[in-house]
């Protein structure tokens, strides 16, 4: 692991836009996951994986 440098030590690894924006994906997803990718320690990426229930067919 390596030390932060002067430029990673001024901005934060998560915004508080950021924040927002994950905590909207989060309200709206019902079954699922949410991967958050840093590099440098800075989010570079959010990853929304959505399942939907398709609900079974009933014989007739």
């Amino acid at each position: 692991m390596s030390l932060p440098n002067k430029k990673q030590a001024e901005r934060p690894a998560v915004t508080e836009n950021q924040l927002r924006y994950i905590q909207e994906i989060a309200k709206d997803i019902q079954y699922g996951t949410i991967t958050l990718v840093f590099q440098d320690g800075i989010l570079v990426q959010v990853d929304r994986y959505e399942k939907k229930r398709i609900p079974r067919e009933q014989d007739h």
